[in-house]
C-alpha cells in the first residue's frame, strides 16, 4: 500500500523541484495557475496567480471532482480515467492523475490552447513522476529508520519497566 502524502516527507530540494516545475508548466502554456494535489485534495504545491482563489477549499473540490469522474470509469466498465477536462465560460481545467496517488491540475483562460496544455502536463507528469517516486524512496528509508529507532526505544522502556 502506498503511504500517503502526509506520511510522505518532501525535502527543500524536492519542494524546489516540484515548484520549478509547476511554473515552468504555467510559464510555457500561459496558464492562469498550476497546483500539485494528493487524492485526498491536499494542496501540495502551487504556482502562478493562486491568490485569486481558495486554493484549499478548490483542491478538496476538484479532487472530488476527479474521484467521482473515476467511479464514472468504472461503471462504464473502465479501468480508471486519468485525465479530466472541463471547460468553462471564462476558465478551462485541465486534470491529470499521476501514479494514483497525486493530480496535476492546469487552470487556463481561452487564450490557451488545450492541445498544448494536454502535450505539456503530460510532459510535468513524467518530470513530477520522477520527483515524487524519490519522494517516497526517501520516506520509506526515514521511516524504517524512525521504526527501528522507535522499536529500540519501547524495548528499553518495556525492559526497565518489567526489570527484575
Amino acid at each position: 500500500m502506498d503511504p500517503q502524502l502526509t506520511s510522505l516527507i518532501v525535502s527543500e530540494n524536492q519542494t524546489n523541484a516540484i515548484t520549478d516545475c509547476l511554473d515552468r508548466l504555467v510559464s510555457e502554456t500561459g496558464a492562469s495557475y498550476s497546483m500539485l494535489l494528493d487524492k485526498s485534495g491536499q494542496v501540495v504545491a502551487s504556482e502562478g496567480d493562486t491568490n485569486r482563489q481558495d486554493i484549499t477549499a478548490l483542491g478538496a473540490l476538484l479532487a472530488g471532482s476527479f474521484a467521482s469522474s473515476r467511479e464514472v470509469a468504472k461503471l462504464l466498465n473502465e479501468k480508471d480515467f486519468r485525465v479530466l477536462f472541463q471547460q468553462g465560460v471564462k476558465e478551462n481545467i485541465f486534470t491529470e492523475l499521476i501514479q494514483d496517488q497525486w493530480i496535476l491540475v492546469v487552470i487556463f483562460d481561452k487564450r490557451t490552447h488545450i492541445g498544448l496544455v494536454k502535450v505539456l502536463t503530460r510532459k510535468a507528469t513524467d518530470e513530477l513522476s520522477t520527483i515524487l517516486d524519490t519522494v517516497r524512496q526517501d520516506s520509506r528509508a526515514k521511516d524504517n529508520i524512525l521504526s527501528k529507532n522507535f522499536r529500540t526505544s519501547v524495548e528499553d522502556t518495556i525492559d526497565l519497566l518489567f526489570r527484575d
